[in-house]
């Protein structure tokens, strides 16, 4: 048995630290405690979605970072997400323009609810402002935040309008001459 696992199996210790504000994978993530606690805040930092195994979308809320220490000669410390995750069954795709809608007042059933922190990407929602529309009460749309200091590099679909791009033409044949040097 290797060292890491050994050391994963005797436990972690009791005492964790836990952390309002944690930036990983280019992010700032905050815990939805801290930014309530900021009334007058510019920006809104604890939406969470991460990719199941079961290659479900998970959408949820940041409630709580915790990093965990376990004992050992290797120093593990990883960093741990509790997030109140909306269910997936009750969130709305429109795939040709790339929505995505999810209801907040949703809560995935079961006790499921820690990541690791490298597993998160962070989003925002954003409610309708028309919510005298009844198809629009309680949704909201879903936005995916670009990391910082890095920019979502271009695919097909941002300049063909998710068609196809056309084949591309053979290049054109090349010709070779013969010269020849009279002396």
């Amino acid at each position: 048995m290797s060292a890491e696992l050994r050391q994963v199996a005797d436990g972690f210790s009791y005492r964790v630290r836990s952390f309002n504000v944690y930036d990983v994978n280019g992010y700032r993530f905050h815990t939805t405690g801290y930014e309530q606690s900021r009334p007058n805040r510019k920006t809104t930092n604890t939406g969470v979605f991460t990719l199941g195994q079961d290659g479900v979308e998970y959408y949820g809320r940041l409630e709580e970072i915790y990093e965990l220490k376990f004992r050992g000669s290797v120093p593990l410390t990883p960093v741990i997400f509790k997030c109140h995750w909306f269910d997936p069954t009750l969130t709305r795709r429109t795939t040709n323009v790339g929505l995505v809608e999810i209801r907040q007042d949703s809560k995935l059933p079961g006790d499921d609810v820690y990541i690791v922190a490298q597993q998160a990407t962070q989003v925002y929602y954003l409610s309708y402002p028309c919510q005298t529309d009844k198809r629009l009460q309680g949704w909201d749309v879903v936005y995916k935040v670009s990391p910082h200091g890095k920019l979502p590099v271009p695919n097909n679909e941002d300049y063909n309008n998710g068609r196809e791009p056309p084949p591309t033409p053979p290049p054109p044949p090349t010709t070779t001459t013969n010269t020849k040097h009279q002396t």
